[in-house]
């Protein structure tokens, strides 16, 4: 591991336990274990080390998608959700939510989040725009799909995807694991197929 790398994931470990605002870059540099002038060979300053945070974190949910086959942007590939039954289905709900319990990096930079959205805009932001309105997006172009190729009751797209999310957002957020998780998950997708009537064509 780089020195840089070494300063992002010290970073990461502290911000998750403190808040952004409550570490300085000498509190980072002396867990890395380096002079606070070493640090600043690697980043020009604490708002540096934040966004590289938030780019390692971003570029690991996306390697994670990609290499399940499940969409992470607009305009991806959404045939995986055509044309199966609900045990199958809910075999990729659950890999789709389980990265945001099981994935070490993705668990301690929300909860970096969590801790520092009301002090900070910026980690408010992002939360926002990471947790809910890109997984509300993404959501709402499946289901889009799903309802052109008559799968899905036609619907507003958002307003079923904003309707689907709420709970996963809930539950990520509250659950302290995934296998706690898991049965809420499975309930909701159930009920929401069927108040939907989501059914596979083959």
């Amino acid at each position: 591991m780089t020195t840089k790398e070494r300063i992002v994931e010290t970073a990461l470990e502290l911000f998750s336990q403190r808040g952004y605002d409550g570490v300085s870059v000498r509190d980072i540099a002396r867990a890395v274990g380096i002079r606070e002038s070493s640090l600043y060979n690697h980043f020009e300053n604490k708002r540096a080390i934040f966004d590289g945070i938030v780019d390692v974190c971003v570029r690991q949910s996306e390697v994670y998608f990609r290499e399940s086959a499940l969409p992470f942007d607009q305009g991806d590939d959404t045939s995986v959700y055509r044309g199966i039954g609900l045990e199958h289905l809910q075999e990729l709900i659950e890999r789709t939510f389980r990265f945001f319990f099981d994935d070490p990096w993705n668990a301690r930079f929300r909860r970096l989040l969590l801790v520092s959205q009301y002090a900070e805009p910026r980690c408010r932001d992002i939360y926002q725009q990471l947790y809910r309105d890109k997984c509300i997006a993404v959501q709402a172009y499946i289901f889009s799909a799903l309802m052109d190729a008559g799968e899905i009751r036609r619907e507003d797209p958002l307003a079923v995807a904003a309707e689907f999310h709420g709970p996963m957002f809930m539950w990520i957020h509250t659950c302290d694991s995934f296998e706690e998780a898991r049965p809420l998950i499975r309930e909701h997708v159930e009920q929401f197929r069927k108040n939907y009537e989501w059914r596979p064509t083959p």
